[in-house]
């Protein structure tokens, strides 16, 4: 047998016998989650947070965030944010109203100084939280504290 041809045939059977992921499969293990989160510790800016995009995968992605100080509210008019904590905690606020609106980028996407009115709800490792579109909401982190979460931001229908 030609041995170009048997290279070739090999490395279509070995993929296959030992299996490859498919396309836009991702994994982020806990040891690299602590990680990425003591690297973005060293990277906080003047608005108290650093964040990193894990994966873009067309119509959604997976961020992380860390940070050492409230975060601005937020309203995204086509997005859920699905949180998940990964250490840390704060209080979020979720619901009301915006207080002096002012886009922030994304189409639709609003922040403000506050939020007038809204529940708030103790977060901490572990909770997941889902926050459906054309709410405002914004996490409050107390002096000394810090909270890291991972984004997603899924488009509504």
């Amino acid at each position: 047998m030609n041995p170009y041809l048997s290279l070739a045939f090999l490395s279509v059977l070995v993929p296959a016998a030992f299996g490859t992921d498919p396309d836009g499969f991702a994994i982020w293990k806990p040891a690299e989650l602590r990680d990425r989160q003591t690297a973005l510790h060293a990277k906080v800016g003047p608005d108290s947070s650093a964040r990193e995009t894990l994966g873009n995968y067309g119509n959604h992605m997976v961020r992380m965030l860390h940070r050492v100080a409230d975060g601005a509210p937020e309203y995204h008019q086509s997005f859920i944010d699905m949180w998940i904590v990964v250490s840390g905690g704060g209080t979020l606020v979720v619901g009301g109203t915006l207080v002096d609106p002012k886009p922030l980028g994304g189409e639709g996407d609003l922040t403000g100084t506050s939020i007038n009115g809204g529940e708030r709800h103790e977060v901490a490792q572990g909770d997941i939280i889902h926050i459906p579109p054309r709410t405002a909401h914004e996490i409050l982190v107390p002096g000394g504290k810090q909270i890291t979460y991972l984004r997603v931001a899924i488009p509504a229908q």
